[in-house]
């Protein structure tokens, strides 16, 4: 009996003080990864060189880290809350090269990236040059002064290609970014012996999945591509997303169309198409809100990926901050639409969308691909069933006329 009383006393300690560790060795073998989209915070770019109305902020500041922490305020938390946290920094940072493009920002920016809770940059895209070679070695350099990482450019392609490696709680990730437009000034892609930023070319993608593979449970591609001011993505970004999945990518973080995208489950893989904006020091009227997508990894799955809406609208891109509410549901609603044409189902969960890799996609084949390639903005459609209206009018009208004044023809000939 004695025997009998102690297994079970044992056995309780055991399972009484086993359940609290395995519940603590659960969580710490997920990590997760937050993403952002486009930042940029060059706030004194000329006017002339956008074509359409902007939206300037009246702000003023002591010095320049004041207004290099100030877009990250109310965002701050979210960023720190993260295990890793990635955006796609969209301007140059220098504080002597001279500017040729859109945008540069101070090199004091690199510090309020860092103070914020940002952990990993993308620099491949179509801004990165703005202020030629040498704004983008100044960039990579105070950004590696602050501690932080950049992928997807470099003094050369060999340095343009390498990843950034991050560790936590067992899990490996690994970063490579690339960019499919090209820059109106410097040409920007970078060669063998000349800096610049990685192109969107299939093959070295591959090579560089390939070379990455072994290294890493994760690998997450970040794309500056599609079409400005677009809500959906052509067809040859989709191309590019999937062929980089069979290539052996796990995430796909895209930017650069301004306005936040579909989200597509492919081969139970995420391709987040486009995030939107994320920080901008300009607005534009019919830019919107953004979202953050929040990925929750363990060693072996992507878990589950849950959509932040943030603020986007007007001032609100200067400073963005979670939406809640009725914003919130108009954001997510977007999104949730946009992906059903994509095949892929979203839940709406109170203010934050939720998304399982696992059991998200619906089937489709290539007749779904051309319907969606079909499938026109919503004002041109309107506008196309107003015309119709006007037309099937004016056919009627016509055709009433043309009958009368045929009776009428008719009566006078009989005279």
């Amino acid at each position: 009996m004695n025997k009998f009383f102690k297994i079970a006393l044992i056995s309780t300690i055991i399972f009484f003080v086993g359940s609290p560790l395995t519940a603590i060795a659960q969580s710490q073998s997920q990590i997760t990864l937050l993403a952002g989209g486009d930042v940029e915070w060059s706030r004194m770019a000329k006017e002339s060189l956008f074509h359409r109305e902007i939206i300037r902020y009246n702000l003023d500041f002591a010095s320049k880290q004041e207004e290099a922490r100030y877009p990250f305020q109310k965002i701050k938390p979210v960023l720190e809350d993260a295990d890793i946290s990635f955006v796609n920094l969209e301007t140059p940072l220098s504080d002597t090269a001279n500017k040729n493009g859109a945008f540069l920002a101070p090199t004091a920016f690199a510090t309020g990236l860092k103070s914020a809770g940002i952990d990993v940059v993308s620099t491949a895209n179509n801004h990165a040059l703005d202020a030629g070679v040498a704004g983008l070695k100044d960039t990579l350099t105070s950004l590696s002064q602050v501690g932080l990482p950049a992928v997807g450019s470099g003094d050369n392609l060999a340095s343009a290609r390498l990843p950034y490696i991050f560790e936590k709680n067992g899990i490996r990730l690994g970063f490579l970014a690339y960019t499919m437009s090209e820059n109106s000034g410097d040409s920007s892609y970078a060669k063998p012996n000349r800096a610049g930023v990685m192109p969107t070319d299939l093959s070295l993608i591959r090579e560089d999945i390939q070379k990455l593979r072994s290294k890493v449970d994760y690998i997450i591609l970040s794309f500056h591509w599609g079409l400005n001011d677009s809500e959906k993505p052509p067809f040859w970004v989709r191309n590019l997303a999937r062929k980089s999945i069979d290539s052996g990518a796990d995430i796909i973080l895209g930017h650069h169309p301004h306005f936040p995208q579909g989200i597509e489950i492919y081969k139970n893989k995420p391709i987040i198409y486009c995030l939107g904006n994320f920080i901008f020091g300009h607005n534009h009227p019919y830019w919107t809100d953004n979202f953050l997508a929040k990925f929750i990894l363990t060693p072996s799955q992507i878990k589950s990926i849950e959509i932040l809406p943030i603020a986007g609208e007007n001032q609100y891109l200067a400073q963005p901050f979670l939406l809640a509410g009725k914003t919130s549901q108009n954001l997510l609603k977007d999104v949730s639409n946009k992906s059903l044409a994509l095949k892929t189902k979203m839940e709406i969960v109170g203010d934050i969308g939720v998304i399982n890799p696992a059991t998200a996609a619906m089937p489709k084949n290539e007749i779904d691909d051309l319907i969606y390639d079909l499938m026109l903005p919503k004002p041109l459609w309107q506008l196309l069933l107003a015309l119709s209206a006007v037309g099937i009018v004016l056919t009627f009208i016509i055709r009433f006329g043309l009958s009368r004044f045929s009776r009428k023809r008719r009566r006078f000939a009989r005279r």
